[in-house]
């Protein structure tokens, strides 16, 4: 097993070992893969080049444990939760980061503290990128004041990591690291908020929302990037805090319009050229779920999605109260997460909350306040 790993999925150039391992793959779920990955690195290596792919359904990233948390930075272990396969994982991850992206494998965190930076890490494989911050002095944001994406997983030639806060839009290659560089894009008119904006990419084209509906979009890899913009406004019901969040659904843009408690969904596609967002139903999505996060909203296979039917939207969610009563005046403290089980109906007027779980027996604090999906991935091939 320790043999060196060939750089051919077939052929004469096998070594013995990676005949062994060819032989049982067909029998090892991504769990086992998971369990055997300490073997060494030829075999992750071999996995890898005989096809292994992880499962299609994301995993949750489960809030950290309560106080007393360690110092910014240090290693913390967090808990991924497995939907479909009920298991739970605790990797390493530095403490207090705030989570941005996840693509391919890869988590996008922020250091709170200075040395302000952006750090793309595997958990699972230890692999690990730092990136310098993107915003000089006078351009710094507000806490939390930015979104991000990754276009493709970090070992691929195609990832750009793109972030986007008040009329601006930057973006580097992270696998170059600090030397990589940020360049910097006009989105005039783009104004960040919390919970109205997002951003998702559809290959190397990142998209923009923010909380009018307006719309901009900008292809990285062009001769000259530049950012278009498109008058995408309607109204919404009176009433309601409506969140939004973007999802790429085979190479289309979708925007689900959502209440606080995920109990009121609307569905639209955006036609770029007719500069709207249509109203579509569930049927429209075809035979897949939806997750929804801030940077890592996903459509899923609902054949993957332990036995939630097509349409089905799921989420997590914790809000926030204000308190006076513990730790003084205007404490903000975390109430008890939630998770939501939704189905895509009629529109905005009907409640279609078809499953809402409160979770007291997991303490803890989402530092986004949203849900964190994880994108799980076991190839360290090419990686810095």
């Amino acid at each position: 097993m320790a043999a060196a790993p060939s750089h051919s999925p077939a052929g004469p150039s096998w070594v013995p070992g990676d005949h062994i391992i060819a032989a049982l793959a067909p029998y090892l779920s991504f769990a086992d893969h998971l369990v055997h990955r300490i073997v060494c690195r030829a075999w992750r290596h071999s996995c890898h080049l005989i096809g292994r792919r992880p499962p299609p359904f994301p995993w949750l990233m489960l809030p950290p444990p309560p106080p007393p948390a360690p110092a910014p930075g240090t290693p913390q272990r967090r808990v991924f939760y497995d939907i479909p396969g009920g298991r739970s994982y605790a990797y390493p991850v530095p403490a207090s980061y705030r989570y941005l992206a996840s693509r391919g494998g890869w988590l996008v965190l922020a250091a709170s503290d200075p040395p302000r930076r952006i750090v793309v890490l595997n958990p699972i494989t230890n692999g690990q990128v730092d990136v310098s911050w993107p915003f000089g002095e006078g351009e710094e944001p507000t806490e939390g004041g930015f979104h991000a994406v990754m276009t493709a997983s970090l070992v691929d030639p195609a990832c750009f990591l793109a972030v986007a806060k008040d009329r601006v839009v930057k973006y580097c290659r992270p696998a170059a690291g600090r030397a990589g560089g940020w360049v910097t894009l006009h989105a005039q008119g783009f104004r960040f908020d919390a919970a109205r904006s997002d951003l998702v990419s559809v290959g190397t084209t990142v998209y923009l929302v923010d909380g009018r509906r307006k719309l901009w979009r900008a292809d990285l890899v062009a001769t000259e990037p530049k950012v278009e913009r498109r008058d995408t406004a309607f109204e919404l019901p009176g009433g309601e805090a409506w969140r939004h969040y973007l999802v790429e659904s085979l190479g289309h843009v979708l925007l689900v319009v959502s209440d606080e408690h995920h109990q009121r969904l609307g569905l639209y596609s955006l036609n770029w050229g007719a500069r709207m967002w249509v109203p579509t139903p569930a049927s429209g999505i075809g035979d897949t779920v939806l997750l929804l996060g801030r940077g890592c909203s996903a459509a899923v296979p609902a054949s993957a999605a332990a036995g939630h039917s097509p349409g089905t939207v799921l989420a997590v969610r914790q809000p926030w109260r204000w308190s006076s009563v513990h730790m003084g005046l205007n404490f903000c403290r975390g109430q008890p997460w939630f998770w939501t089980a939704s189905r895509l109906g009629a529109g905005l007027g009907d409640h279609q909350l078809a499953l809402k779980k409160t979770v007291p027996q997991r303490p803890g604090e989402f530092i986004t306040g949203d849900s964190f999906w994880f994108f799980p991935a076991i190839d360290e091939s090419g990686c810095p």
